[in-house]
C-alpha cells in the first residue's frame, strides 16, 4: 500500500546519522535546516560533514564505530554506512524499539524512506517513489523545483503571519476558509510579488466588508 508521507516537527530531536561519507553528507544538508540535533558517528568523517558542523551546536561529530548507546532516545536513525552488516544491525536495533530507521539503498530494512525535497521558505514538498525508485524521485523533484513560482515561499510566510488575525476576528469556518482563499488568490494574481502590507490592507478591506454585511443583516 506505500508509505505515508507524515511531517513531523524534529526540531531540537535527536537524529542520529550512521556513516560519514558523501551519502550520509546529503542526509545531513536537508535535515538541518529543519532544526533537529544531529549525531554524525564514523570512523572516517568527509570534509562536507565537517564543514556543516564547523559553529553549528546543531551538529555533533563522533569519530568511532557506533554502538547501541548513541542510538537510545532518538527521534530517527539514517543508517548511511558503507558496511551492510552495520546497517542490517542498526536497522534490527531501531526496529526492536520502534525508533523510525532509514537504510541508504536498502528499502527492506526502512521503516521510513528518506523524501527527494524541494523546499521554498515555509513550503516543504517531499516525493518518494516508496524506495522502487530513487531516480523517478529525484526527476519530479527537478519538475516540481522548475515549476514553483517565485516568491511562493515568501507569500506563504507572509499569510501564515496574517493568518492568527483572521481566526480571531472571524469565528465562523466556512468564512475563515473563505477569507484565507481569498487572500491567497489576491497574491496569487499578483504573481506572489506582494510586500505584507500589501497583504495585510488587503485583509483589512475584508474584514471591513463583512463587518458591514453582519451590520446590515442586524437591521
Amino acid at each position: 500500500m506505500g508509505y505515508f508521507p507524515f511531517f513531523m516537527e524534529i526540531e531540537d530531536k535527536k537524529g542520529v546519522v550512521l556513516g560519514g561519507g558523501q551519502v550520509a553528507a546529503r542526509k545531513v544538508e536537508k535535515l538541518l535546516p529543519f532544526g533537529p540535533r544531529l549525531i554524525c558517528i564514523a570512523p572516517v568523517i568527509c570534509a562536507r560533514i565537517e564543514s556543516l558542523a564547523q559553529g553549528s551546536d546543531q551538529l555533533t561529530l563522533i569519530y568511532r564505530e557506533a554502538c547501541r548507546e548513541d542510538m537510545e532516545g532518538a527521534c530517527f536513525v539514517i543508517a548511511a554506512t558503507d558496511r551492510e552488516d552495520v546497517n542490517a544491525w542498526a536497522a534490527q536495533w531501531c526496529r526492536e524499539r520502534q525508533i523510525p530507521v532509514n537504510v541508504v539503498d536498502d528499502r527492506e530494512k526502512c521503516t521510513f524512506f528518506f523524501p527527494a525535497l524541494v523546499q521554498e521558505g515555509a513550503l516543504t514538498v517531499g516525493i518518494s517513489s516508496d524506495g522502487k525508485c530513487p531516480a523517478a524521485a529525484s526527476f519530479i523533484r527537478k519538475k516540481v523545483e522548475k515549476e514553483l513560482p517565485e516568491g511562493l515561499g515568501n507569500t506563504i510566510e507572509i499569510l501564515g503571519g496574517l493568518r492568527e488575525r483572521v481566526l480571531s476576528e472571524v469565528a465562523d469556518q466556512k468564512e475563515r476558509a473563505s477569507c484565507l482563499e481569498k487572500l491567497f488568490v489576491f497574491c496569487r494574481e499578483k504573481a506572489f510579488q506582494v510586500k505584507e502590507e500589501q497583504v495585510e490592507a488587503y485583509m483589512d478591506q475584508l474584514l471591513a466588508e463583512r463587518r458591514g454585511y453582519w451590520a446590515e443583516e442586524k437591521e
